[in-house]
């Protein structure tokens, strides 16, 4: 934070939204770096608040949080973890400190498809909100499990079906176009496609990408990214985590993660993995 102590006791506490991006460092194919979904949540983070503070909501961006738990980039070089439980724990030590400082309200941005991740960040939040006069949200899986008319129909122009574009894929290859180009091998980029359908390599047991069918990482086709694509899906993002910031700060409830996904959760130990 770039805020001084003086500075931070200045602010409305009460209605100022504590903003957490969550990264993981895993490999994501040849040709994007490790830290491709710190990146990335970071900035959806920054033009997310930009947004709200246009509006007048309070926010606050906290430092970024790595090192997310990643069973889906297990077997493969690169992939470095906290083990879900103790990610889940040090999430709530950050938001119960957040809460004694005397804000409200805090907002995860969570980007990870990994069950344990997304185990991990959930219980932190059902933890957090025991607390007392304190709010905790974790809105971005809604958003990254939910159809997408804008980013659907531009991938679909490039002949391509959205649910096949997993990790590493399009969607992220063009992010870092827009994002950090330099950080982009483009060469490797032209990989050919690795297209598989999720939804059925998990009914099937699959949870890795590795157990997928993935030999290189990656689960799409990163080849077809492009500067436009990338900036659309940053844009996207930002949106619907600053519409889910402004939802919650009117008093809403969150809505429920798809039933798939919510029965994938329930399957999860925090203490097995």
């Amino acid at each position: 934070m770039d805020l001084n102590a003086a500075q931070l006791a200045q602010l409305d506490k009460e209605n100022t939204f504590v903003i957490v991006p969550l990264g993981s460092v895993e490999q994501h194919g040849p040709h994007l770096p490790l830290g491709t979904k710190c990146y990335i949540a970071e900035t959806v983070a920054f033009e997310a608040a930009a947004r709200l503070k246009k509006e007048g909501y309070g926010c606050l961006i906290a430092p970024i949080v790595p090192f997310m738990p990643c069973h889906t980039s297990a077997g493969f070089q690169g992939t470095y973890g906290i083990a879900p439980r103790t990610f889940s724990d040090a999430l709530y030590e950050i938001g119960s400190s957040i809460s004694r400082d005397g804000f409200k309200n805090i907002a995860f941005v969570n980007l990870s498809i990994s069950p344990d991740a997304l185990k991990a960040v959930s219980v932190a939040v059902d933890d957090l909100n025991t607390l007392r006069d304190f709010r905790a949200i974790d809105p971005m899986p809604l958003w990254t499990f939910s159809r997408n008319e804008a980013l659907d129909t531009a991938i679909n122009n490039l002949g391509l079906e959205p649910g096949n574009e997993v990790h590493a894929d399009v969607k992220e290859t063009s992010a870092l176009l827009h994002l950090a180009p330099e950080l982009v091998n483009e060469e490797l980029a032209r990989l050919p496609s690795c297209s598989v359908n999720p939804a059925w390599e998990v009914l099937k047991g699959n949870f890795s990408f590795q157990e997928m069918g993935s030999r290189d990482g990656y689960l799409g086709t990163p080849s077809l990214a492009n500067l436009e694509l990338g900036k659309l899906y940053v844009a996207e993002a930002a949106y619907a985590l600053a519409e889910s910031i402004k939802f919650a700060a009117d008093g809403n409830a969150m809505p429920e993660l798809p039933l798939q996904i919510r029965m994938l959760l329930k399957m999860v130990d925090l203490d097995e993995m």
